[in-house]
């Protein structure tokens, strides 16, 4: 029966549960990378549904925040423990594609996701809304997980564009500023 269940989900388009299943189980139970992907993805959905895109956009933001780190457990393990960005840009295409596949989501989604997966640490560089909507997510809960100095924490700051990312970053930055 439950191998029945799998095939009705996998069916669905765009199927985020099956989605994050398969990136949760991926991790193999990694403390830090399973509790980072889930706080992201949390924060992601709110941000998007605060600044009310699209079905489809959101769709696409949180399919990207589920996958945003993926790269990294495969280049710690192919690439002598290095997760460097460069390293993960290089596989990223091949791995979200795979997952989004076997989730069944849209070929029309998949160049789009993939590129906010890439691009996600560039905060240097021109965003649109999506890009700026999952760097802010990922910002926050790095900034809970690892507290920065000051000096990164005003960069930090300047990158905000969201009321909503503003307003938890200050929260999360609270104390530091003390």
């Amino acid at each position: 029966m439950k191998i029945f269940q799998e095939r009705i989900l996998v069916n669905v388009i765009n199927n985020e549960t099956h989605l994050l299943y398969s990136v949760l189980c991926y991790e193999e139970g990694h403390c830090r990378r399973t509790q980072h992907i889930l706080k992201v993805y949390a924060l992601a959905k709110l941000f998007g549904e605060q600044e009310k895109i699209s079905v489809e956009d959101q769709q696409i933001l949180q399919a990207a925040a589920i996958l945003h780190d993926v790269a990294i457990k495969y280049c710690k393990e192919h690439y002598n423990g290095d997760a460097s960005q460069n390293n993960q840009k290089q596989v990223v295409s091949i791995l979200v594609t795979r997952f989004l596949e076997s989730a069944n989501y849209l070929p029309s989604y998949v160049p789009k996701i993939i590129e906010l997966v890439n691009c996600h640490h560039d905060y240097d560089k021109p965003k649109n809304k999506l890009l700026q909507l999952l760097m802010e997510a990922d910002l926050i809960v790095n900034c809970y997980e690892n507290r920065p100095d000051y000096k990164k924490a005003e960069y930090i700051k300047k990158i905000f564009q969201t009321d909503g990312g503003k307003e938890l970053m200050a929260l999360c930055l609270k104390k530091e500023m003390e």
